[in-house]
């Protein structure tokens, strides 16, 4: 009787925590912009697309798994991730490419002022110049406090 009810207080515990930190399948918007998306360009799924904003449209292009804390950045349903090269630095324009676990370019961590921050290296995902227009290629820039460039909101 003693293991039946530890089983069931560790599932009642563990599983709504899971669920409210996992955000599968939802776009990523530029400082609660919800007109705007992050997208992959042209839907291109390939090592290396450029990774952008553009009008929400719900394609599969501007679906991510996302989760609070350390986390990928990854597209929903492909095996693709956010990508910020081998040597982030201010102005590095985003891509995506193959997801490898534990890569330090496609290791984030989600924060609790909504800010997508590489993990460890000082750069957060910043929109270019701040300007919510279509086709503008997202890049890697040094975290800021308040810095608007650099909120992404989720929907859910």
């Amino acid at each position: 009787m003693f293991k039946f009810s530890a089983l069931l207080f560790f599932v009642s515990v563990s599983v709504p925590a899971l669920l409210v930190s996992a955000n599968y399948g939802q776009p990523i918007h530029p400082d609660g912009d919800t007109t705007k998306c992050l997208d992959v360009r042209g839907a291109d799924f390939a090592d290396g697309t450029p990774v952008q904003i553009f009008d929400c449209n719900g394609s599969n292009a501007q679906m991510w798994d996302i989760m609070s804390g350390n986390t990928t950045v990854k597209l929903h349903g492909q095996n693709f991730c956010l990508d910020a090269g081998s040597q982030p630095a201010n102005g590095v324009p985003m891509k995506i490419w193959e997801c490898f676990d534990g890569l330090p370019a496609q290791t984030w961590f989600y924060t609790g002022d909504q800010r997508i921050a590489l993990l460890g290296q000082g750069f957060c995902l910043d929109l270019t110049n701040g300007a919510h227009v279509d086709s503008n290629v997202v890049q890697t820039w040094t975290c800021t406090d308040n810095n608007s460039n650099q909120i992404w909101t989720l929907d859910a």
